[in-house]
């Protein structure tokens, strides 16, 4: 399958079905405060995703995820310090760590963690939620979906915008596409900063 091409949804039982997206925003998300803003800001939401999302946010996301399957703190770390952020992604991930304090877990998360908390790496959202997305073996699409999501969710234009997980997962479930299983490890190559211009 071409990397070019949309995976359909993990466990999906019928076309509108968005069950497991659904789940995974459950599980990562839990106890998660509503950022106030992520990395997207402004402008089209489906813009902000290819300029974005697919080549930055997505491949970071990966990458944190298969060190936190594998327990390599190391790769985890060097994941978080390598992504290049709006400050607001630290913050937002560090708050919701800091929700999680003294809840009990897999000692990966856990060193990641206290990291975070003692400032020696950023503890940026999407790696937070690519580590708990590991802890509770939810599928890497549902997990990308959660990601994408959480981003829609925090910089939605009004607090009276929709915000139904369904009506967001019907509209983007087209726009998120696995890579090959032979691609080459993540390696930012521009800032998000940047590239939101």
């Amino acid at each position: 399958m071409s990397s070019t091409q949309p995976v359909p949804f993990l466990r999906e039982s019928a076309p509108g079905d968005t069950a497991e997206a659904a789940r995974a925003v459950r599980e990562c998300l839990r106890g998660c405060p509503v950022p106030a803003r992520l990395t997207w800001r402004m402008g089209l939401f489906d813009t902000w995703t290819e300029r974005v999302f697919l080549p930055m946010i997505r491949p970071h996301v990966l990458a944190a995820r298969a060190a936190a399957d594998t327990g390599d703190l190391d790769s985890l770390l060097l994941a978080d310090r390598s992504l290049e952020a709006p400050d607001s992604s630290a913050e937002a991930g560090r708050a919701w760590l800091e929700t999680m304090a003294g809840a009990r877990a897999p000692g990966c998360f856990r060193r990641f963690a206290a990291a975070a908390a003692e400032g020696s790496t950023p503890g940026h959202f999407h790696t937070v939620l690519a580590a708990r997305a590991a802890v509770f073996s939810l599928g890497v699409l549902p997990m990308l979906q959660a990601a994408l999501y959480a981003e829609w969710r925090a910089a939605r234009p009004s607090p009276d915008s929709p915000d139904s997980p369904d009506d967001f997962f019907l509209r983007a479930r087209s726009s998120i596409s696995l890579p090959d299983a032979g691609s080459a490890p993540y390696v930012p190559v521009r800032s998000i900063r940047a590239a939101a211009r």
